[in-house]
C-alpha cells in the first residue's frame, strides 16, 4: 500500500520540483543516480551547467519511457530511456 501511495504522489513531486531547476525544452540527464543527486543538491548557477562528469543537458523531447525510479530523501529520481543511448539516463529533477 505505501508503495502504492509513493508511484501515485511522484508526478505530483516531479511536477513541483522540476519547476524551478529545468527551463521548458531541456532537461538535465546523468549516467549515474550519485551524478543526478549531486546535480540536485547543487545551488546557484552552478545549477544550469551541467558540473558533474557525465552529466549533459538534453531537449525534453529525446526522453523516452521510464527504465527506473528512485526515491531519496523525499526527492524522486528516475532514469529514463533517451533517444540515440543504450540504457538510462538518470533526470535531475
Amino acid at each position: 500500500m505505501l508503495g502504492r501511495t509513493l508511484l501515485t504522489l511522484i508526478p505530483a513531486l516531479l511536477g513541483s520540483v522540476g519547476a524551478f531547476a529545468q527551463d521548458s525544452t531541456t532537461v538535465t540527464a546523468c549516467e549515474t543516480l550519485l551524478a543526478a543527486r549531486r546535480m540536485d543538491a547543487a545551488s546557484g548557477s552552478d545549477r544550469a551547467a551541467p558540473s558533474e562528469a557525465g552529466c549533459r543537458r538534453i531537449p525534453r523531447s529525446e526522453i523516452g519511457t521510464v527504465e527506473q525510479r528512485a526515491l531519496i530523501g523525499g526527492a524522486p529520481y528516475e532514469c529514463m530511456t533517451i533517444q540515440g543511448t543504450a540504457g538510462c539516463r538518470w533526470i535531475v529533477p
